[in-house]
């Protein structure tokens, strides 16, 4: 049995790809903005000259970040609770509160 972190260090672990938001109303949300980018090239595409393929150039450009946003916020949040579990168990915290009682 392999351990989280051989595990995550193998691939077998990818938090990003394992992320399902669980509210329905963020699905909902979702499934709307899907319908409006939808609804939005359409009209583009109608345009002279269409400028269908331009935006959706420029969306991909901006979803290409995406990944890394997420991989900050998850580097970000692990460090913060690495941090958390240093200052729980520190001993400098256990002896303050011994010292209260």
């Amino acid at each position: 049995m392999s351990t989280i972190l051989q595990q995550l260090y193998s691939g077998k672990i990818c938090p990003a790809e394992q992320y399902r938001p669980l509210q329905e109303s963020y699905r909902k949300m979702r499934s709307e903005h899907c319908s409006h980018y939808t609804d939005f090239i359409k009209r583009l595409e109608q345009l002279d000259p269409p400028l269908d393929k331009r935006f959706i150039e420029i969306m991909d450009e901006q979803l290409d970040t995406i990944p890394l946003d997420f991989s900050s916020m998850f580097i970000d949040g692990f460090c913060l609770g690495a941090q958390m579990m240093i200052e729980i168990l520190s001993v400098d915290r256990i002896s303050d509160a011994e010292d209260r009682r």
